[in-house]
């Protein structure tokens, strides 16, 4: 290995922690994105179950001050609902930067290594190419007796 194979190695290993903290970064956004839809799904259950009771109630002829503290109940489910989409839109917006980044920082590393592995080549080439030159050279100075 030359000083230029050594020097790639270092910056392929460099190319690789990157990738490696952007694809975990990419897992946690990715695993928020995934809490943030599961909270939204338990709040629509959540406004469905109170929307069914407060109907439930209202033909049941409840007070109506039971029915005004269901009804601003719901409204505060909804308000939650509504800031949860907003959440999740707004992850979604970052996931699509995290997923961008992390493109980036993988085919960064793919052409570092791609280059590293032609360098690695070469120099094997070149390698091979003087071995083979000093065994000929040695060859042709030793001259078998009979000739």
């Amino acid at each position: 290995m030359t000083q230029r194979s050594r020097r790639l190695e270092l910056v392929l290993n460099l190319a690789e922690k990157k990738k490696q903290q952007a694809e975990q970064f990419l897992a946690n956004s990715r695993q928020s994105l995934i809490k943030s839809q599961a909270t939204l799904e338990q709040l629509d259950r959540y406004l469905l179950e109170y929307r069914e009771l407060y109907m439930g109630n209202n033909a049941a002829g409840a007070t109506g001050a039971q029915l005004q503290i269901q009804q601003a109940f719901i409204q505060k489910l909804e308000a939650a609902r509504q800031a949860q989409v907003q959440a999740i839109e707004h992850q979604t917006r970052e996931l699509e930067a995290v997923e961008k980044h992390w493109q980036a920082m993988y085919a960064r590393f793919k052409g570092i290594e791609k280059l590293t592995d032609q360098v690695r080549s070469a120099e094997q080439k070149a390698h091979d190419k003087a071995l083979q030159k000093q065994i000929d050279e040695r060859a042709q100075l030793h001259r078998p007796d009979f000739i």
